[in-house]
């Protein structure tokens, strides 16, 4: 019987109950009335076992729907809390038939991922800016970038007499060197897509030094060139081939292109200082690209460790082969062509989340350069001449960093970086500051 069927005979029975009772009927309705009160206390019973199933069903519900205790990446499925609102209420059956096939997987996957803990503000940012900015979203990174660079060469010219005594020239140079580098870097993710373009403009300030100059043990002598211009514009594209879960890391695997629209090294002349005596020559114009073009192809790996964050990434690099009208610091023009050295870099590093919004990093980074080489033009009827290595330019570039992100905004990260220099073909210093802003 339902409930309203119940209800009016509850009436029915209180309506008889209140009329004109025969003294010759009192015990038929004595009786009649322990039944209402029987039935009464029956219904009055099911009626709040009814209501505490009520409020149950909607606290459930209003979890599953995400109030403001849940963020988004802690609900479940729709699939899932359709089952849940069907188990044991209002006579909807138990048994609902369960998901099978892709139903069955994509069920699995959104249960691992409802087991993943929600990530912070800061936590967030450091994944983005080791991973990338994916999703539907447009995101503009500027930032600036001071390197330092010193380097001391000890010069001799002449010979050893006796395995002892040195007769002829000693010359002590020293570089030191200043490149402020400011950047901009458009970002677009679709997806588990994204795409970016950089484009870099440089300001470089070398001075030199020489001592001994002349041949005079205290002659010292300095010259300061500066140059600005455009970088080397690059373009990459990033694929996120697993997302983060509870059980797997987040794994981006990516490819970057590199044109040549910086000023390139190649065909530089050095000039004498004048009053050096031959001690001291400088170039005429300093460098703000590679001269070629380059790709690079590599795979990043970041895995969450509340509250810390564990990455590491491998990089290859390639640069092409290019001709050249002139290769050399000689007066006169000596066309040929240039084959940078190709390079592996790694990096491994962790951060931990201070709070909500900053956050501490640390991480080691190490690119490894082979050697470049250079090949002359043939002179007719010459046959083609050979590569020629050039020696020293294979390099070892070992940089400590240390950094710290905090989110200004839902939109708005500070991104800072000190990077230390520990081997000797390394800055001596690098240090960045970054202001992605996503739309």
């Amino acid at each position: 019987m339902c409930s309203s069927s119940r209800v009016a005979s509850v009436i029915a029975f209180l309506m008889a109950t209140l009329a004109p009772i025969d003294p010759l009927s009192a015990q038929a309705s004595q009786a009649n009335v322990d039944q209402l009160r029987v039935a009464l206390k029956a219904l009055q019973q099911e009626q709040q076992s009814t209501n505490s199933k009520i409020e149950a069903l909607e606290k459930r519900i209003d979890e599953l729907d995400g109030g403001n205790a849940l963020n988004s990446q802690s609900r479940v499925s729709d699939a899932s809390a359709a089952l849940m609102r069907g188990r044991g209420v209002g006579g909807v059956a138990d048994d609902v038939q369960q998901p099978v096939g892709d139903q069955a997987s994509a069920a699995a996957a959104d249960e691992e991922t409802r087991k993943a803990p929600a990530k912070s503000e800061a936590v967030e940012a450091v994944t983005q800016n080791q991973q990338g900015y994916f999703g539907h979203s447009f995101t503009i990174d500027p930032g600036i970038s001071y390197s330092h660079f010193s380097n001391a060469q000890l010069n001799l010219s002449g010979f050893l007499a006796l395995d002892a005594i040195f007769l002829g020239q000693i010359s002590i140079d020293q570089l030191d060197a200043d490149v402020i580098t400011t950047d901009v870097t458009a970002r677009y993710g679709i997806g588990r897509l994204q795409a970016d373009v950089n484009v870099p403009y440089l300001y470089r300030r070398s001075n030199f030094r020489s001592g001994g100059a002349g041949g005079n043990a205290s002659g010292l002598i300095e010259r300061t060139i500066t140059s600005r211009g455009l970088g080397d514009v690059s373009a990459g594209l990033s694929y996120r081939l697993w997302k983060e879960t509870t059980s797997r890391p987040d794994v981006v695997i990516n490819v970057r292109a590199k044109a040549p629209t910086g000023r390139d090294p190649f065909g530089i002349e050095l000039t004498e200082v004048e009053g050096s005596q031959g001690n001291l020559k400088i170039p005429t114009r300093l460098p703000t690209g590679s001269g070629v073009w380059g790709a690079a192809a590599g795979v990043s790996i970041l895995k969450t460790i509340d509250p810390m964050v564990v990455f590491g990434s491998f990089t290859y690099f390639h640069n092409f082969k290019r001709h050249f009208p002139d290769l050399d610091e000689a007066v006169d023009d000596q066309p040929g062509e240039a084959r940078l050295g190709d390079a592996f870099q790694y990096g491994v590093g962790v951060a931990f989340a201070l709070n909500d919004r900053s956050s501490l990093n640390t991480s080691f980074t190490e690119r490894l350069v082979g050697h470049s080489k250079l090949r002359l033009d043939p002179t007719d009827p010459a046959p083609e001449a050979e590569w020629q290595t050039i020696v020293g330019s294979e390099a070892n570039v070992g940089v400590l960093n240390l950094g710290a992100t905090f989110s200004l905004t839902n939109r708005l990260t500070l991104l800072t970086n000190l990077g230390v220099g520990i081997t000797q073909d390394a800055p001596d210093m690098v240090f960045t500051v970054r202001l992605p802003y996503q739309f």
